[in-house]
């Protein structure tokens, strides 16, 4: 028995190494150690010289994240020394600290937002390691230098940098991240640490870079989609729903400007383009809205999510990566009063990025925040995206059709597992257990079951099984 034990934890550690590794010249983008986490289902590749950026999160061959295609395999140090056409945007995973507003100055020495956003934590080479965390995971261990707030402003009439008086704030930020060997998810834990001596209020907005085109000569933007949940009872600091950042205007002047020349006197360019973008689609299910990729709305989604996530979809292969966050709180305070946002970026060749804003936290000297998130990926039938669990995604809500007696479902799965239904009466207990298929997150799982319901059951639960022995609930239907 002995033996057994010391072969299955040598199993285990080994299996446990071969989940990250680190690879020259990773996908023939040009640098020369990239840190990969991969299994049989997603791929994630952490790149040091980038920022530490994480520069692919793949279910399957689907990619999530857009690469810069200008900056593959370049690398900058940390010079703030920076004008505003000069962001080196490698794409991917980035990060800003928050409030963006207090991180530069302007030409009277008044606390200012710079753009480009302050270098050391987003664009400058990261430290990286393969570490272990308290459970045995092997994880990609990030740190970024220290970043030194606030920052020189070029001031283009004199065309010299304006530099601040005295440094305010120092701050460092770290990033943990493992995978499992038979799911999508990934496990991000974000720390932000004060390393200065003077008290702080920071936060972190951390962003996704998503592919939003199959091609960028069809400009097909709307089969690639942000979903996030909202309510009616959370408004933003304005009182209204979600707001647009920018007006039909300056959206005008853009696309005149940088992609084609536009006629006010035409009634039908006018009609097209004098407006906030038709990609922003409202409320296409109860409780969630949906964005549209759309090169030439360069423009931000404010609102805030009522749920613990937000998703993409590629509607084109029907894949969904989503964003597990921690959940809003209306005892703390947000930059800006929220804690989402989706973006249409028209640089470069264009992204969709969704946004997550941590809440501001006072550090004392040598403090620090932590913030956790969890990605997942699956396959789904359709959409829009209803919800979202840590068992998967639900694009189609449990439903019984008792006159058929048949039960019907949609789903994306982040986990490799065996269905069940739990069939319960009113005191929650189980009284009926019904094996379905197995189920993984390269499979859309769609249920459509024949069932026989008594008077005694009074719900059911969808449950998804790992490792035959864990449980994790996908839907629930209360009869």
């Amino acid at each position: 028995m002995k033996n057994y034990f010391l072969i299955l934890f040598s199993i285990c550690a080994f299996s446990q190494e071969k989940t990250i590794s680190v690879e020259k010249n990773y996908n023939n983008w040009g640098w020369s150690d990239v840190y990969v986490a991969k299994n049989k289902y997603i791929s994630l590749a952490v790149v040091p010289e980038a920022a530490g950026r994480i520069l692919e999160y793949n279910l399957g061959d689907v990619p999530s994240l857009w690469v810069n295609p200008k900056l593959k395999g370049k690398s900058f140090g940390s010079s703030e020394e920076v004008k505003m056409n000069e962001w080196r945007n490698f794409g991917g995973y980035r990060l800003v600290p928050l409030p963006i507003e207090n991180s530069s100055i302007d030409k009277n020495g008044n606390k200012s937002k710079r753009w480009p956003p302050p270098v050391v934590i987003g664009d400058s080479p990261y430290k990286v390691s393969i570490g272990e965390n308290s459970e045995g995971k092997k994880t990609i261990e990030v740190q970024s230098g220290v970043q030194e707030l606030p920052v020189p402003f070029f001031f283009g009439k004199e065309k010299k940098f304006l530099y601040p008086d005295k440094i305010d704030e120092k701050i460092q930020y770290g990033r943990s991240l493992y995978i499992e060997s038979n799911s999508s998810l990934v496990y991000i834990y974000h720390t932000l640490k004060n390393v200065g001596d003077k008290t702080i209020k920071k936060g972190l907005m951390i962003s996704s870079q998503h592919v939003s085109w199959s091609d960028s000569k069809l400009q097909d933007g709307h089969n690639f989609s942000a979903f996030i949940p909202f309510s009616e009872e959370l408004k933003l600091p304005s009182g209204a729903q979600f707001e647009i950042s920018a007006t039909p205007k300056q959206r005008w002047n853009f696309i005149n400007r940088n992609r084609f020349k536009i006629d006010k006197n035409n009634t039908e360019d006018v009609k097209k383009y004098f407006n906030k973008g038709t990609n922003w689609k409202g409320e296409v299910a109860p409780g969630i809205y949906e964005v549209e990729y759309d090169y030439n709305a360069m423009a931000g989604l404010h609102i805030i999510s009522s749920k613990s996530w937000i998703c993409y979809v590629n509607k084109i292969t029907n894949t969904a990566f989503v964003k597990i966050m921690e959940p809003y709180d209306a005892s703390k305070e947000y930059d800006h009063g929220i804690n989402m946002a989706i973006f249409c970026s028209g640089l470069e060749t264009g992204y969709l990025e969704t946004e997550v804003k941590t809440p501001l936290y006072t550090l004392q000297p040598k403090e620090s925040f932590t913030y956790k998130e969890i990605h997942g990926a699956a396959k789904i039938e359709t959409s829009p995206v209803l919800d979202v669990n840590l068992a998967g995604i639900i694009t189609g809500k449990l439903q019984l059709k008792k006159d058929t007696q048949t039960l019907k479902g949609s789903y994306g799965v982040f986990m490799e597992g065996q269905a069940f239904l739990y069939l319960k009466n009113k005191r929650g207990k189980i009284i009926k257990e019904i094996k379905l298929e197995k189920v993984n997150p390269l499979k859309v799982f769609i249920l459509q079951t024949k069932i026989s319901i008594d008077k005694s059951i009074t719900s059911i639960d969808l449950i998804v099984r790992v490792l035959k022995s864990e449980d994790h609930v996908l839907d629930s239907l209360k009869i």
